[in-house]
């Protein structure tokens, strides 16, 4: 699809100003709706094996992003082989939106687990963040709390802390972080000195991430290309951001290897190799700097925008919009990175629909894929794509696009 269609006119106009530089590659019609996320929320394991061999079951949770009424999420039982069933779908408060999310973010949807579960999900349309309960598949609402800012887009949690990206996109307000401390009871309380803006009122971000470490916050920015890096105080305040040029073009997804003690970060460049196709890139963080480790690596696919690493730190995989591709990537034991495949094609999804946010499930034996058909004529519903992640790390189907229904507007994905 080579331009986006009338029938997106009246949900996000502001998308056509921010992809003209994509129409002469295609781009523009998925990039405009790149809806967004990925929080790494796995603990380290070995890097001797990327799956164990078997995988109790689990569950999968799409964020609705509903633009009326209550914003809800859908709950779909995870089984043993990787198939799902859908559950449930629980209103969570709040309000979604298509335009809040500009051409795309990660992060929209994170689960957490501390003592007890929990989902955070941005609410786009109202400015709030909604806490939810988790508990064997079933949700309750803990609470409905403003953001801090204008278009929340991102969340990242670590240690009771909760930071949220206000992309503020379409938003006659400036874009920022916002930090909260998250209490037993899943109430989130504003820590003062936690709102810091980025670079530029309106660089169009992507994302916001802690490290490991759990001393950086890190936020990408696709509008300016820069990476900036924020010091987490003691008390959870933040201090002024400390901007670092992209090594790739368009720096949107971005984890951390949740195995390796380099505190290394990958970052997938939406249009970072030859011919604007995409990139992913491989880096260090030390002391708040990111150092360069590997890439830009290009996949020879247009838009990878969202990128997830797995739990024993061997393989990243980036959804490619606009290509109907996902890319695979070895991470070697010195850091760099590698394709799986020459071409950059690990796996395929159907033509008709545009694979955005990733996640993984709790072992990282299965990799599920939220795909969109808002670009269609007229928009159809989004669907759900689920993977088996192999000891070599490629890919086979265990969930079918044609299996499942969910709304247009979907956005966030999360996953155990």
């Amino acid at each position: 699809m080579k331009t986006i269609h009338k029938a997106l006119d009246g949900y996000a106009p502001v998308w056509k100003v921010r992809l003209a530089i994509f129409r002469s590659l295609a781009i523009g019609a998925l990039i405009a709706l790149l809806l967004s996320g990925l929080s790494l929320l796995l603990g380290p394991g070995p890097r001797a094996s990327a799956m164990a061999e078997h995988s109790g079951d689990g569950y999968v949770y799409v964020l609705n992003n509903n633009q009326s009424g209550s914003n809800s999420i859908s709950v779909f039982r995870r089984e043993e082989d990787g198939s799902l069933t859908l559950s449930s779908a629980t209103s969570i408060g709040g309000l979604g939106s298509v335009t809040a999310f500009a051409d795309g973010t990660q992060g929209s949807l994170i689960l957490a687990h501390d003592e007890e579960a929990r989902l955070f999900a941005v609410d786009a349309g109202s400015d709030q963040i909604s806490v939810v309960n988790v508990h064997d598949g079933q949700l309750s609402v803990a609470g409905v709390f403003p953001s801090g800012g204008s278009g929340p887009v991102s969340l990242t949690y670590q240690d009771d802390l909760l930071y949220v990206l206000n992309a503020a996109n379409g938003r006659t307000q400036a874009s920022n972080v916002a930090g909260f401390h998250v209490d037993n009871e899943g109430t989130l309380h504003p820590i003062p000195g936690s709102t810091r803006p980025l670079s530029a009122p309106h660089p169009n971000a992507a994302q916001v991430q802690i490290d490991p470490s759990g001393r950086f916050l890190l936020v990408s920015e696709k509008g300016t290309n820069l990476i900036d890096v924020y010091h987490i105080r003691d008390d959870g305040s933040l201090s002024a951001a400390t901007t670092f040029p992209s090594v790739g073009a368009v720096p949107f997804g971005m984890a951390f290897d949740p195995a390796g003690s380099r505190n290394e970060l990958i970052v997938s460049d939406a249009a970072g190799g030859p011919n604007l196709t995409g990139a992913a890139t491989a880096y260090r963080l030390a002391h708040g700097t990111p150092s360069l480790v590997s890439g830009p690596i290009p996949d020879h696919q247009i838009a990878p925008c969202w990128l997830v690493i797995t739990f024993d730190g061997r393989f990243a995989y980036t959804s490619n919009a606009d290509s109907q591709t996902i890319s695979g990537y070895n991470i070697h034991s010195d850091g760099t990175i590698a394709l799986l495949n020459a071409n950059g094609a690990t796996a395929t999804t159907p033509p008709a629909t545009f694979p955005l946010e990733e996640a993984l499930s709790n072992n990282s034996r299965f990799l599920y894929v939220l795909d969109s058909r808002l670009l269609l004529v007229p928009p159809g519903p989004a669907t759900l794509i689920g993977y088996q992640i192999h000891s070599d790390g490629s890919l086979s189907t265990v969930v079918h696009a044609d299996q499942f229904v969910l709304p247009f507007s979907a956005i966030g994905l999360a996953a155990e």
